[in-house]
Parts: C-alpha cells; sequence; structure tokens
C-alpha cells in the first residue's frame, strides 16, 4: 500500500484534525519550561508553507489544560472531526506505577497517589482513555506522538483495532526517563522533529522532491539522538510503530510536490429528533459522556448519506440482506439486553469466565442477553451505592483542586448485579449514613434498592504460611489472627505479615479488621508502617500481592513473608509448571505455602446482589427475569460451578452451605492436599459489624498519614571539610529535595543540631505545617557552624520527644531523618548507644532513617546500624542513589505526592 498522505487527490478535500497538548506547569511534579516552545515548533513543522500536512485552522493547540476533562473534550472533538488524518502530539510528565505499568499522561491538575488501584488522580490513562478516544474516531489514518518519560510504555499498553490505520511515534522507549529540558528552547526530541520536517532539502534532511514518512522520520530522529543517555544512564533510544501503511508527515520539497488544498466546507446536520429526549431511552446519564457524543452527533454529510445507502443496499443487495436474518425467516433478532456485573477486584476474573460461559443465544440463534463485568475498589462501591444518586445523575464540577468522585467515570456505568466477596460489604452499602461512609466521598440520597440472592461460592481468608517457616500445629484452625501473628512474631525466623490494601478488596479489608489488635495494646501505623516498610506500595489485590513478591529483589522477602489472602488465592499460586490454573508470574519459591485460618476473619461467600434502580423501569419485568435466569444457573448448573471450584473455591450445595471440594476442584491438585483443609470448611467468626469495618478504614486511613517529620542537619565544621554540606546530591540539597514527599497536611521541620549557641539544636525550619516552597528555601539558605561538632545524641532524644507529642487520639506516621558525616556519631558507643536505641524503640513508633554521607557508613557505623534496625528504619550511604531513595523513605510518611 502507498503511504497515506492527507494532501493526495483523494484525501485533499476530507477534515484532517491536529490536536496538540502540552503541560509546563504542575502543582505537584516539576515545571517543564521548554512546553509552550514545543507547541510552537510542532505546529509549525505540520502547517509549514510548501511542506506542512496540515492547515493552521486545523490545527489546535492545547497548553496547560487543568484536568482529564478539559483533554478528553478536546480530545473527543478533534476524534469526532478528523475524517481523513488525525495527529495527537503530547508533550509532559508521563508516569507509571510502581510495577512500571498503568502509563498516565499528566496534566496540570494531576496527583500522585497513594492509592494502588488509582495510582493517579485526574491524570489520562493512556488505555482506558486516550485509546478509547482514539479508537472512537472515524479518521482514516491515526498519528500519536508522545514526548514524556515512558513514552515506549504506550507501546506496551497497545491494544490494537485490527481495522484501523494508526502510528505511534514515542521520544523514549519503554520504562525510560528523559532528563528534564531546563530551558525554554523546547526539548530535544520535539527540535529534532521540527528539524527533520521542516528543514530544506540537504544531507540528513527531507529526501530531495520526496515526501517525509513517519519511518524516515523515526530515522533520523533516532541518528540524531544516539550517544544522548537518558535519565537513568539507559541509552536514548524513541519507539516508532505503525499499523498498516506508513504515513506521510511532510511533503516533498521538490518536483512531485502536492499543493494544500482548502476543505470544502461541510454542511452542518440537526437531527428532526434528539433521541436523549425520547422518555422510553435509557437516561443519558447512565452512559459516560463520550459514548453519548458519539452515538447521536455524527458528522452531516455521514448522516444524509446513511438512507441512501440503505435504499440501494435493499434494491440491489436483498439476497445478502435476507440472508443475515436468523432463525425461520420469521424476522431480525430483538437488540440483546446487556447485563452490567460489577464485582471485588479479587474475583473479577472468575466472574469474567463464568459470564463467557452463560449461554447466551436462543433456540433460533439470536443473541438474547450480553454481560459486561468490571471490577472495582471495594470502598469506592460502597460509598457510590451509599450515595447512589450521584451515580445515576452527577451533579456540578470538580472542585478547583480536581478531588471529586464520580461513580460513572471512576467504577463505571450503574450495574444491575453487585458480587461483593463477603456479605458485610452489601449491608454496609445500604447504610446511607455519612457516618457508614468512612471516607465523605459521594453525597446525595439512594436511588437504590438490593436484592440478595444468595452465595455463588466461598472461600476463606487464610495466612498462607511459607513451609520455611514454623508455627505450632495446634494453631492452624481455631486461633485468631492476633495469635497467629504473635506465633509467627515468636519464631526464630524473621517473618513478615503482609495484606493487599484494604481499600480495595473485601478480604483484605475484613483480615485487617482482625489484624488490628485491640485498643491499647499496639497501634495501627505500626503494623501498617512495617508491612509499608517491606513492599511499598501495597498492591490492591491477592494476586497482585503475590506476584510483587515474585518480583521482589529482596529475594528472602517471599521466602518469610505470610500473606493474608483467600484459600483460593494461595491454591493457585502453590501449583506447580505445567499445572491448569496457575499464575503466569508464579515463581517456583512462591509456592509450598500452607493455610491457616483464623478464626475471626469471615468466609467470604460472594453474595449475589441484584441491584434496581430507580427511573430505570423500561423492561423492569424481562431484566428482572434475566437476571434470575443467570443466578439460577450461576448456582445450579454443574458447568458454572466447575468455573469457581476450578479456579480454587468452594462450590455451594442445595441448601446454600459450602460444599466438599471434588475431584475437578483446584483445592485437590497435588500441589494443595497438604496445604488447604478441603474435607471441610474451617468454622471462622461471625460476621463484622459496618461499624467495626468503617473504624477499620478510619484506622488505617489515618495510620498512613498525614505524617510527621522531623530532619536533624548536622551543619558542623566537618560537613564543610569534606565537601559535603553544599551543592547538588550534597546535604542540604538532598534535604531540600526530599520535601517534595511532604504535603500540606504533614507536619515537618528542620534542626541543626550543630548551634552557635549552647542549645542542643537550632530551628532551620520550625516543626509543626510548613509551606514546602518557604521552606526549601530556608534550607537551601542554611550556612555551616565554624568550629562547632554536632549534638548528635542530644538531638536524637530531643526529636524523639518532639515526634511523639501531639494528641494522644492521634496516631500518625512518624519518621526521624538524621544526616550527617558520621564524624560526631563515632564515639556514641557501650552504655550510651544502648540507652539511645532503647529510647527509639519506645511507643508511639518513630522510624528512623540516617543518611550517612561517608563511604561505607551503614557498614563501619554502629549508631546508624543499630539505630535504624531497631526502629524499622533504613539507612542510606553514597553506595545508593541518596537522593532518590531518601525521597522514597519521605514518601512513606508525607502526603506531598499524594496530593
Amino acid at each position: 500500500m502507498p503511504p497515506y498522505n492527507a494532501r493526495s487527490g483523494e484525501n485533499r478535500r476530507k477534515a484532517h484534525r491536529a490536536l496538540l497538548i502540552g503541560v509546563d506547569r504542575y502543582e505537584h511534579l516539576g515545571r517543564l519550561p521548554g512546553v509552550p516552545r514545543n507547541l510552537e515548533l510542532m505546529k509549525e513543522a505540520l502547517t509549514v508553507e510548501g511542506s506542512g500536512v496540515f492547515d493552521p485552522d486545523e490545527v489546535t493547540v492545547l497548553l496547560d489544560p487543568r484536568g482529564r476533562h478539559t483533554v478528553g473534550e478536546a480530545l473527543g472533538k478533534a476524534a469526532e472531526e478528523a475524517e481523513g488524518l488525525l495527529v495527537v502530539y503530547f508533550v509532559g510528565h508521563g508516569q507509571v506505577d510502581t510495577y512500571g505499568g498503568n502509563f498516565h499522561l499528566m496534566v496540570a491538575g494531576s496527583k500522585v497517589t497513594r492509592d494502588k488501584s488509582h495510582p493517579f488522580s485526574n491524570a489520562l490513562a493512556w488505555h482506558k482513555d486516550v485509546m478509547h478516544w482514539l479508537w472512537e474516531s472515524e479518521a482514516e489514518h491515526i498519528v500519536v506522538i508522545l514526548d514524556c518519560c515512558y513514552a515506549g510504555n504506550a507501546l506496551k499498553e497497545l491494544d490494537l483495532n485490527p481495522g484501523k490505520r494508526f502510528a505511534l511515534f514515542a521520544a523514549i522507549r519503554e520504562g525510560a526517563e528523559i532528563p528534564v529540558a531546563r530551558t525554554a528552547t523546547g526539548t530535544r526530541f520535539t527540535r529534532e522533529i521540527h528539524r527533520v520536517l521542516t528543514e530544506e532539502p540537504a544531507e540528513g534532511g527531507p529526501l530531495r522532491g520526496g515526501d517525509v514518512l513517519l519511518a524516515h522520520l523515526d530515522t533520523r530522529v533516532r541518528e540524531a539522538l544516539a550517544g544522548l543517555k537518558a535519565y537513568d544512564g539507559q541509552d536514548w533510544i524513541p519507539v516508532e510503530f505503525h499499523q498498516g501503511d506508513d504515513v506521510v508527515l511532510a511533503l516533498g520539497q521538490g518536483e512531485g510536490a502536492v499543493p494544500p488544498v482548502e476543505p470544502e466546507p461541510k454542511p452542518e446536520f440537526v437531527p428532526a429528533s434528539d433521541p436523549e429526549r425520547d422518555p422510553d431511552a435509557v437516561p443519558p446519564s447512565a452512559f459516560p459522556r463520550r459514548f453519548r457524543d458519539r452515538r447521536w452527533r455524527r458528522r452531516g454529510v455521514r448522516r444524509s448519506l446513511v438512507p441512501l445507502l440503505a435504499l440501494a443496499l435493499l434494491g440491489t443487495t436483498g439476497v445478502i440482506v435476507r440472508n443475515l436474518l436468523p432463525g425461520d425467516g420469521a424476522g431480525s433478532c430483538a437488540p440483546p439486553m446487556e447485563l452490567r456485573v460489577l464485582t471485588d477486584p479479587d474475583l473479577r476474573a472468575t466472574v469474567q469466565k463464568a459470564a463467557d460461559a452463560y449461554p447466551k443465544r436462543d433456540s433460533r440463534g439470536c443473541r438474547g442477553i450480553g454481560i459486561t463485568v468490571y471490577g472495582a475498589k471495594a470502598t469506592d462501591a460502597v460509598a457510590a451505592f451509599q450515595g447512589s444518586k450521584a451515580w445515576q445523575s452527577p451533579d456540578g464540577e470538580c472542585p478547583a483542586s480536581g478531588e471529586c468522585f464520580r461513580p460513572q467515570r471512576d467504577l463505571g456505568a450503574q450495574p444491575d448485579i453487585w458480587i461483593p466477596a463477603a456479605d458485610s460489604t452489601w449491608q454496609r452499602a445500604q447504610d446511607t449514613s455519612a457516618a457508614a461512609s468512612g471516607n465523605g466521598k459521594v453525597t446525595g440520597g439512594s436511588v437504590v434498592s438490593f436484592d440478595r440472592s444468595g452465595p455463588l461460592a466461598y472461600t476463606p481468608m487464610v495466612l498462607a504460611v511459607p513451609d520455611g517457616l514454623s508455627l505450632p500445629p495446634a494453631l492452624q484452625t481455631g486461633s485468631p489472627l492476633s495469635g497467629l501473628v504473635s506465633a509467627l512474631g515468636a519464631s526464630e525466623q524473621k517473618a513478615y505479615v503482609l495484606r493487599p490494601d484494604p481499600e480495595n478488596t473485601d478480604g483484605a479489608l475484613l483480615a485487617t479488621t482482625a489484624l488490628y489488635p485491640p485498643k491499647g495494646t499496639a497501634l495501627p501505623s505500626e503494623l501498617e508502617q512495617g508491612m509499608e516498610g517491606q513492599l511499598t506500595p501495597m498492591p490492591g489485590t491477592s494476586a497482585e500481592l503475590m506476584c510483587a513478591l515474585a518480583a521482589s529483589p529482596q529475594n528472602t522477602l517471599e521466602d518469610r513473608a505470610a500473606v493474608l489472602i483467600p484459600e483460593q488465592t494461595m491454591a493457585q499460586f502453590n501449583l506447580r509448571p505445567g499445572d491448569k490454573g496457575r499464575q503466569s508470574c508464579a515463581k517456583d519459591t512462591l509456592s509450598g505455602r500452607t493455610a491457616w485460618y483464623p478464626s475471626d476473619v469471615p468466609v467470604l461467600d460472594l453474595p449475589f446482589v441484584h441491584v434496581t434502580w430507580k427511573g430505570a423501569e423500561r423492561d423492569a419485568d424481562r431484566r428482572k427475569q434475566e437476571i434470575k435466569d443467570f443466578y439460577e444457573w450461576l448456582t445450579g448448573d454443574v458447568s458454572a460451578q466447575r468455573v469457581f471450584t476450578e479456579a480454587g473455591f468452594r462450590g455451594v450445595t442445595s441448601d446454600g452451605y459450602p460444599a466438599t471440594p471434588d475431584g475437578h476442584s483446584l483445592l485437590k491438585a497435588p500441589a494443595n492436599t497438604r496445604a488447604v483443609h478441603s474435607d471441610k470448611l474451617p468454622q471462622n467468626g461471625p460476621p463484622v459489624t459496618s461499624a467495626a469495618l468503617t473504624d477499620t478504614l478510619r484506622s488505617y486511613r489515618q495510620a498512613l498519614g498525614p505524617g510527621r517529620v522531623l530532619y536533624l542537619l548536622d551543619t558542623s565544621t566537618s560537613m564543610v571539610d569534606k565537601r559535603v554540606f553544599d551543592g547538588s546530591g550534597r546535604a542540604k540539597d538532598l534535604v531540600s529535595r526530599s520535601m517534595n514527599s511532604l504535603g500540606r497536611e504533614d507536619e515537618y521541620g528542620v534542626w541543626s543540631i550543630a548551634p552557635a549557641s549552647r542549645k542542643a539544636h537550632a530551628d532551620l525550619v520550625p516543626f509543626g505545617p510548613n509551606d514546602r516552597a518557604a521552606a526549601q528555601r530556608k534550607v537551601d539558605a542554611a550556612k555551616p557552624v565554624a568550629d562547632v561538632n554536632a549534638h548528635v545524641a542530644t538531638g536524637l532524644r530531643d526529636a524523639l520527644a518532639e515526634l511523639r507529642g501531639g494528641p494522644s487520639e492521634a496516631d500518625p506516621p512518624r519518621l526521624l531523618v538524621l544526616v550527617t558525616d558520621d564524624e560526631d556519631s563515632a564515639a556514641i558507643k557501650g552504655a550510651r548507644l544502648t540507652s539511645l536505641v532503647k529510647e527509639a524503640q519506645k511507643t508511639p513508633r518513630v522510624r528512623v532513617v540516617v543518611v550517612s554521607l561517608q563511604g561505607g557508613g551503614c557498614t563501619s557505623g554502629a549508631l546508624n546500624r543499630q539505630l535504624t534496625a531497631a526502629t524499622g528504619g533504613h539507612c542510606l550511604d553514597p553506595s545508593v542513589d541518596l537522593a532518590k531513595e531518601l525521597q522514597a523513605e519521605v514518601a512513606k510518611t508525607g502526603t506531598g505526592d499524594a496530593e
């Protein structure tokens, strides 16, 4: 096929569109001063006289759009209007999650959050948002150019539509970051694109008399960037991909060049009636806006051709049309009814398999029903049902902060069926009081009612303990979770207890309620910070947690981590290579876990809940019957139950109780015969109340922030003598940069522990709420003190007391950071060191991080090693990337990166 040319004879009268998006100002990320120039360069490259493939009025420039919706509307408009070529260009920050996936484009209001299932707020998800809008377009050829970090991840997450001609040009390959350009001249990648598309014919430029294709552009830009390095030292290599024929991005400068032609104006089309006002239609609010726009606002010329094409088909190809009708010739099939199923993230894969296996066609071959399954964060689902009016009819705009919860946008369309993991979850959703919601995300009345039909399957929550860790056999059943955790802590091996994010899944929340001990015996912050210290961020589902252990750089963590997960998840990861049902990320070292059944964590019972919405009465009787049929098939059909048992769940007996696993059950696989109690379901405790779950969520959120952070900065003479005080990557710079992980709600301060007076410390930044920019300026302006030693021990004691102060009912995470060259701490030994370590171990817990600016300071410094080990902190020395590691440590306590 010849390359697609928007200015060729057959294409030049079509509507072409280019959308150029640039973000240079962020509230929570670094500024990119070259972005405005980038947009100028790209527009010039695409519209320059003689070679540009677009007219100026076909190009839209969007600088610093605030919020994903602003970008979404512009992208949707360009995608809808484009008939021929659609080019989308983005320059700004790109981000991925901790596991290197979930690629997002960040706009002015975007934030990085602590929510593992939704790691970015008010950002554009590449797969969910951008690709969806692009595939909605009827453009003949689509080109996306990304000038941002991790741009190559877009190719990894590409969901191709075989019928589309599509091209992607990414500034850098997967997993790599671009060095930030600090000048206003534009980024190197975009400057090279501009050069290749606009320069006069010359050596290395466009071929004389020939057009510049995307393949040419990739080759020339790649050559220009050869030898340059990405942020982490990797080679800077752009990535190009195209499906279908190539595309012309600049017209040749010599003979044969095709001049641009003004497109003819298109007539406006106004439909005679508005389907959105049809009283029998589904309310528009039940569909995302972008679907409604695409459904009813087609371009006028194409809409006017539909009746003519239909008449032509009926008149000349009637046989073809008739042969497309099913059945006995009685007529066409009725439109299939769509059932929407919302489920817990831990259950989504299995529920999807069951929905796929459900027989959906009648005796005539007509497709009578369609089933859409989607998962949602468990606490979000509860909050959305509690304020269900906002789900059905969202009103108002997001505040300026961009923080708002829109169920249609963030969860999906209103469900007909809800399958949470636990009975307590749907009961909590019925409590619409503000106190019960636990998060205040959604306000407004309830327009929803529930009809619970019964359980679909069962699985108990278990403490999956690696076989290398020993526990008394008598504790395997009948013991509370706190007893199992205490026994692990008392064992000779150093064991850790991990659990998925309790905001995300019902099972993790129930386990957390049992994990938090009674008031007065310990603090949730100690448990949560201990988990965060081993695996950050905590994965959202049980399978993701096991996969994270498999990928953990700490090779021994997977052997020492006992995990609170559903029994069926443990059974899947116990399988050996080649066993049916084994997870793709599993490793041999993850297998060999035994289930210990805590007596105070309820069994997950997968209730089937029929959801009814006020104002959605159309086809109510038929819908009710279809839902009933689906439920009866799920619980009564052998093939349906096998979907669950083959995934490791326990089936349901005719009277609604857990069934004994049969030979098809994953629990009966050889790898699980000794690992689980398959003959009977262990008796677990009574259901947990809504109030208890709400209290658990409140304690969990409080335990993770806002936090209290106090820096002790060594300003003694030796810091200057050793040249570790001023300059990039040195003491002041490390403290200042790590403050990017602190937010408005955090309390923090910086003390000098080598004060000019007789005091033990001097305030560089007073401890308390601070303006981050002002605090960073104060640190940058700090001066060393001549001929003064650092008061390390006294400073540490005073700092511990300061961090432990405050209201007794608060339980924030606490962090003490000591930044020193070790000269004045080397003499702290013997009884003085023992006393200081005991002081640091007191409650409330304070985690201590020592930044040793001396080579080998974490191996030679007794204070550094013992203090950090005793408090669950870390020692950092020049053997690691100090700036990166310290910012990550502060991020575990501060909320700045989550705002």
